[in-house]
């Protein structure tokens, strides 16, 4: 193949190789035991796409020569210096494009006794093999050298056959391959009888992709398709069926709905078993890619949209802090201040101030109205409010004088005594609350 993958999944031509990439990693995975150097070289080229460039060329054929005298120590000692596969290599290649170049007119292309005489004294002054030479010049002549069809130029090829109106802008994708090729007919009603080869179709089968296809014309120059239907094979499910008119049926599924994508019949057991072995194979594959995929989208998500900075994604209080604020009901604010119908609409009309004295207001009302004893009015006078089941409570004013106040009790009277004493009834009485005050305690 063509294309090698390096780093970060990005496919790369050889062409496009920066320098600093050393071609000898590339190298170290070809098997060039045993062969002549002009052999060698072909099978080292078929892997690559040949540049232009005389200063990519040259690189390569430096990993070539590393690679050859690796692989053949012996034939090695038949030169005086191992350098000698370098510069016999380069010279093949620039054999190799003066033979097959069909812009240099036949009378200029080169001879064999033009290559003999360029390669005198290659060998550390000495000539190589003359033997060797005529046999490379023939091999050559014979034969161009040829690089390995890549996966992306044989989906090219079956897009450019496709005419009409497609859905797809583009069909030859880096990660997408051929897989099979395979003619089949359609089938709409597996229990109606139809003429056979009447819906006859070309289906081309892509590692991710199922191409679905009809013959638009036939020249001398190539078959061109038209464009049917196509389907995704990530979550496809494959079934066979047989009935009294269609014997090798095929059934596509998604496994989504359970709904039947397309049906095929073919026309034999061998043709249908090939083909459902390829399909079951590539939906594998692409089921596996899709999970990678959304694995991979799932963590990028995680690690761009973290709602918690990750300054304090370690700390505990700012965790805290983060989960208190998120709000259990979200009809609820709780920064909102409590429904007060008695809230004048002003501009300070949320202020803290304007949101005690209405509570103390209607605390007041209630109060005197439940109770006509003028000392519970009287100790009821700094403050009132209403707790969340409507019960009224009272709160001291001037805190100063209760917290001075003479006699053991005092702290039992804020804490206890004075705040939120109630009858069983729910409301205050003055029994209890005389009761409660010790003698001599200002009120």
């Amino acid at each position: 193949m063509s294309y090698w993958f390096v780093s970060k999944g990005q496919k790369k031509n050889i062409q496009a190789i920066h320098l600093h990439v050393s071609p000898c990693f590339f190298a170290e995975a070809i098997d060039l035991a045993g062969l002549q150097v002009d052999m060698a070289l072909r099978k080292f080229q078929s892997y690559f796409r040949m540049p232009g460039e005389a200063q990519k060329i040259e690189r390569l054929m430096e990993a070539f020569a590393q690679r050859y005298c690796y692989c053949n120590p012996d034939q090695i000692k038949s030169f005086k210096n191992p350098d000698t596969i370098f510069l016999l290599a380069f010279a093949i290649i620039m054999l190799n494009t003066d033979l097959h170049n069909r812009s240099i007119k036949q009378e200029r292309k080169m001879k064999l006794e033009d290559f003999v005489k360029n390669l005198r004294g290659i060998d550390d002054g000495e000539d190589v093999d003359k033997d060797l030479l005529m046999g490379i010049y023939d091999r050559i002549r014979a034969q161009e050298f040829r690089h390995g069809v890549d996966h992306v130029t044989q989906v090219l090829k079956v897009e450019q056959t496709i005419v009409g109106k497609r859905p797809f802008s583009t069909l030859a994708l880096p990660h997408r391959r051929l897989v099979c090729y395979c003619r089949l007919y359609e089938v709409h009603d597996p229990n109606k009888k139809e003429k056979i080869g009447l819906h006859q179709r070309e289906v081309f089968l892509f590692n991710d992709f199922l191409l679905v296809t009809k013959i638009f014309s036939k020249k001398k120059t190539g078959i061109t398709y038209s464009y049917k239907t196509s389907f995704s094979l990530s979550g496809m499910q494959v079934f066979l069926y047989e009935t009294s008119h269609y014997h090798f049926g095929i059934r596509l599924t998604s496994s989504i709905d359970s709904k039947v994508l397309i049906t095929f019949n073919s026309r034999n057991d061998h043709d249908r078993q090939k083909f459902v072995e390829d399909l079951k194979e590539a939906i594998l594959e692409s089921n596996g890619m899709e999970q990678l995929r959304i694995e991979e989208e799932l963590h990028r998500h995680s690690t761009t949209h973290n709602t918690i900075d990750r300054h304090y994604a370690t700390d505990d209080t700012r965790v805290l802090m983060y989960e208190l604020m998120k709000p259990s009901d979200p009809a609820v604010n709780r920064l909102s201040a409590p429904e007060c119908g008695g809230l004048k609409k002003l501009p300070l009309s949320n202020s803290l101030t304007d949101l005690c004295e209405v509570m103390r207001d209607r605390s007041m009302n209630q109060m005197l109205n439940d109770h006509d004893d003028p000392w519970v009015r009287q100790a009821s006078g700094g403050s009132a409010g209403v707790n969340s089941s409507g019960d009224s409570f009272a709160t001291q004013t001037s805190q100063t004088s209760l917290l001075s106040s003479k006699g053991p009790s005092s702290s039992s009277l804020v804490s206890g005594n004075l705040i939120g004493i109630r009858s069983r009834g729910g409301k205050l009485s003055s029994s209890s609350l005389g009761q409660a005050l010790p003698e001599g305690t200002e009120v």
